[in-house]
């Protein structure tokens, strides 16, 4: 991971060397490092240091992007070079957006922690073990990852905006298997310090999972109570923020909004916030135009408050820009990526209690968008579904595969969980803090057979 001293140094000469009316400069670096598990033993141990400056220049209305990740003189002139070519041949852009110039002081976010930088795979394998070790004498067999990774962001124009951000995280996620591996538990420890993780916990939630769910029942196709645990919810979120944050499908009448705010259209119970400087989450305190990111209240009590914008689609709705533009240029718009829930005021057994016949949901699989207007989804339960009758669970159920819209789940929310987990949104990325939630109905399609 480059340093700020280093980050401002690289981009600087980068600035300098391109011969453009407007140079633009991006420079990620990141540490990432894992220790992969299955079968109760350790398979892999992988570090991995990457760089990457990408580079935009413009001239007049014609713009150029190159990129490159490595940093070594002609490597950089190289790529200098092809932003240029690609600018000169380029077709003018008449919403071409000029460069920004220099903004106020970023608000500072303190994402950074030496202790999960520092972690060695030596300390990841001994907190692994301990959980292999007491998977072996239970007779379960777990497979997963525990990654301490590091990383950092940083953007500079040649109109005096330079900007810095870096951060660590680290995740345990552990799967724990019986009978063949036909039956899963599973969960996770997430946190940007690795020190307030706990591996040994999620390991034991994993595998209480399992064992409860040997020989699970198929049970019909419908709309049941659901209580999703904090896994579930933030998969969930990933899509609503997706599909219901982007300033510019708001601008352009393809969410579900139809160009209007204000509707009070989900339960009161629910506030739905983008919140980068959250610290549990260590958002970036600026977008990819240099902008400083704002704090977007989306979802107020129920009520449909805002979307996130970026230069493009804040002009478009004659709304502010709140800092969430990606790389420039982009068909996509702008998105929020550090979504937080309200809490409430019941825990899961809580919920379970008060739940006459519904189910118990850990995760959910292969999620993925049906109707983008709708705010409709797709996917299964995996890794623990229990069925729960008169207020307890009673027995593990066979995964189900869903079909719902988050419009209509959102508008019946019986309750969320007192406390809020940070997590993140599994293979589509993201990072949430979010509680367990229990919905009135929840539409399940058809089994998986598994």
């Amino acid at each position: 991971m480059l340093t700020r001293e280093q980050s401002k140094e690289l981009t600087d000469k980068v600035l300098k060397l391109a011969d453009a009316e407007q140079v633009e400069a991006i420079l990620f670096s990141s540490s990432t490092n894992s220790t992969r598990f299955s079968g109760n033993v350790i398979t892999q141990n992988v570090g991995l240091t990457d760089q990457t400056l990408r580079l935009r220049v413009i001239n007049g209305k014609r713009q150029g992007v190159a990129s490159v990740n490595q940093f070594d003189d002609e490597s950089i002139k190289r790529c200098v070079q092809s932003a240029l070519a690609v600018a000169r041949v380029a077709a003018e852009d008449d919403k071409l957006l000029p460069l920004l110039d220099k903004q106020p002081e970023y608000e500072p976010v303190n994402a950074w922690h030496e202790s999960t930088a520092r972690f060695t795979p030596a300390q990841r394998a001994e907190q692994v073990g301990k959980v292999l070790a007491d998977y072996d004498k239970r007779g379960l067999e777990g497979a997963g990852i525990f990654d301490t990774d590091e990383g950092a962001i940083a953007y500079a124009n040649n109109k005096g905006v330079f900007a810095y951000k870096d951060g660590s995280k680290a995740e345990f996620s552990v799967s724990a298997f019986l009978e063949n591996g036909n039956v899963e538990g599973w969960a996770e420890s997430f946190a940007l310090d690795v020190e307030k993780t706990d591996t040994w916990a999620a390991g034991q939630r994993a595998a209480e999972k399992a064992e409860k769910g040997v020989k699970p029942q198929a049970i019909d196709p419908g709309e049941y109570p659901v209580i999703f645990e904090p896994a579930a919810v933030a998969e969930m979120m990933l899509f609503w923020g997706w599909l219901t944050g982007n300033g510019l499908a708001f601008a352009e009448g393809r969410s579900f909004h139809r160009g209007e705010l204000g509707q009070e259209i989900l339960d009161k119970k629910l506030t739905i916030v983008e919140n980068p400087y959250h610290p549990e989450l260590g958002g970036t305190p600026f977008d990819m135009e240099g902008f400083p990111t704002q704090e977007v209240t989306l979802v107020d009590g129920g009520t449909i408050r805002a979307v996130v914008h970026d230069r493009r689609s804040a002009a478009l709705c004659g709304q502010e820009n709140t800092g969430h533009a990606g790389m420039q240029p982009s068909a996509g718009g702008p998105g929020p990526g550090s979504l937080v829930v309200s809490t409430g005021n019941q825990s899961v057994d809580d919920m379970i209690a008060n739940t006459e016949r519904g189910l118990l949901v850990t995760k959910l699989h292969y999620t993925n968008v049906v109707n983008q207007q709708e705010v409709s989804i797709t996917g299964m339960t995996r890794a623990g579904t229990f069925m729960i009758e008169d207020g307890k669970i009673t027995h593990p159920v066979k995964n189900m595969r869903f079909t719902q819209s988050l419009l209509s789940a959102f508008a019946h929310v019986d309750a969320l969980g007192k406390e809020a987990h940070a997590g993140g949104g599994a293979l589509f990325g993201g990072n949430f803090v979010v509680p367990a939630m229990k919905l009135a109905k929840w539409r399940f399609s058809s089994p998986t057979g598994f």
